[in-house]
């Protein structure tokens, strides 16, 4: 088998495992809004909002950073990613530690300070994960976090089952999530031994060079934390717990999207790193244009399908206690397509080294989203909420590009994006036409007109991604 068909045989699984694992998370969503309704969902979205604030001390963008340094032939993999992981686990236990008596402070019900107590364990789970990713995004064997994942995911949905079923309450949903986050991390750690040795690490050199190279991601991904999780968070102190739960049903939504676009940037950033580091910005410039183009024809039919369906999706996930949240959904997936292409220009502000030059953008959008959330979900609640998160979003997709420009004097170019926006209003007609029809054929029938509009309007560069593959083959064998 040539590298080229492992790569190809890699991807083909890495993406049926996290359709796999995408499927079991929004089945998994549905039961737990439809158990837990407006008000006690607005709890679950509330604590794990809070305890966003406190990821944010503990994130440090060690994955990020991991990722970028073992990815450099001459950077020792095992005593990277043992040192780092070694800061991250002494990091989550000082700055998660303080949740649980934080929250004691805040005019939450006891239900939701207790519920933050029990998710502090889960979320240093989850970040030891992240640290781990790095060793397979750096490998391309992904497969091995899908295998992680698929296994916590199925025990966490009969958990779950197991939970609404008998009626446990909302302890025993978070409860199930952190059962999933402990899982995956066992699973990782495992598959991580097979691969280099991993120990606790205090070397102290190794430290500096990690926390040096990783400051500025630290501070950039801290600020974008800050205006991704303050709505949520400024809402559930001025606004009602149902409120919070009819704009954090969407915004869960949101978040598996989200993770469907960094599953590929997950790839691509090695991709990104090795091509800075041997200076190839030719071949660089090719891996970001592919990208671009691959989140471009995601993006468009997802805002566009969004518009029509927007409620007939919330009301089949949560049920027609949260059919305002499909009105949201619209709103949000606007942003939800800005996070996408901005975290493709972050990523490759990282592999150059040049995140320090978007630190003042992100502390500016940090104070505007605080200061417009504060204003505008006092009087609009949560539309304001939506329209402030897109406009955050924007701002930061905007910056990022502009860094990227300065640094390597390239944006790529929109061609697809005319072609991909026009199959998408192709796409529109049979859902505005055709609303009667049964939403699962819908889907179908918009996706099968999309494509094949696309394909009409030569919107298939292959060439493009013969380049990618290309570049994921010589990466490979050069390592």
């Amino acid at each position: 088998m040539t590298e080229a068909q492992k790569i190809a045989q890699n991807t083909i699984i890495q993406i049926s495992g996290k359709a796999i694992t995408i499927a079991f998370a929004l089945i998994g969503f549905g039961l737990m809004a439809r158990y837990l309704g407006q008000e006690g969902f607005g709890y679950f979205s509330t604590v794990y909002a809070f305890l966003a604030i406190f990821g944010i001390l503990i994130d440090l963008g060690l994955q990020m950073t991991t990722t970028r340094l073992i990815s450099d032939p001459a950077e020792n993999e095992s005593q990277i990613l043992s040192n780092a992981l070694t800061i991250r686990l002494i990091a989550s236990i000082i700055f998660l530690g303080l949740a649980p008596l934080v929250v004691l402070f805040f005019p939450y019900a006891k239900i939701i300070k207790i519920g933050v107590a029990l998710a502090t364990i889960g979320f240093v789970f989850s970040s030891l994960i992240a640290t781990l990713t790095s060793l397979f995004q750096r490998r391309l064997i992904m497969h091995k976090i899908v295998i992680a994942e698929v296994a916590a995911r199925i025990v966490f949905l009969a958990a779950l089952i197991f939970a609404v079923y008998f009626n446990l309450g909302i302890l025993a949903i978070i409860s199930t999530l952190v059962l999933e986050s402990f899982l995956a991390f066992i699973v990782l750690f495992y598959f991580a031994g097979k691969l280099i040795s991993l120990k606790p690490s205090f070397q102290f050199p190794v430290w500096k060079k990690i926390l040096t190279a990783t400051w500025p991601i630290a501070l950039t991904i801290a600020l974008n934390l800050i205006y991704f999780k303050g709505d949520i968070f400024i809402m559930s102190l001025i606004r009602s717990q149902a409120e919070v739960g009819l704009y954090g049903a969407p915004y869960r939504i949101l978040e598996v999207l989200i993770n469907i676009a960094y599953l590929f940037l997950g790839l691509i950033l090695p991709l990104l790193a090795t091509t800075v580091a041997v200076k190839n910005f030719d071949k660089l410039k090719v891996v970001v244009q592919t990208a671009f183009d691959f989140l471009i024809v995601l993006s468009l039919p997802m805002i566009v399908g969004g518009y029509f369906l927007g409620r007939p999706i919330m009301v089949l996930m949560a049920g027609p206690d949260f059919a305002v949240s499909g009105e949201i959904i619209k709103i949000l997936l606007l942003a939800t397509a800005a996070i996408f292409i901005a975290s493709l220009f972050g990523y490759v502000v990282v592999a150059l080294g040049k995140q320090k030059q978007m630190i003042k953008f992100y502390l500016l959008n940090a104070v505007i989203s605080i200061v417009g959330y504060s204003i505008f979900i006092s009087q609009y609640g949560y539309w304001g909420a939506a329209w402030m998160t897109v406009f955050t979003e924007a701002f930061i997709l905007i910056t990022a590009a502009y860094v990227m420009k300065k640094n390597i004097n390239f944006l790529p170019n929109l061609k697809l994006l005319v072609k991909a926006l026009l199959a998408s209003l192709i796409m529109a007609v049979p859902l505005y036409l055709l609303p009667q029809i049964n939403f699962i054929i819908l889907i179908f029938t918009g996706a099968l007109v999309y494509f094949a509009a696309l394909y009409l309007l030569k919107g298939f560069n292959q060439q493009l991604i013969l380049e990618l593959v290309k570049t994921k083959k010589d990466e490979t064998i050069e390592n």
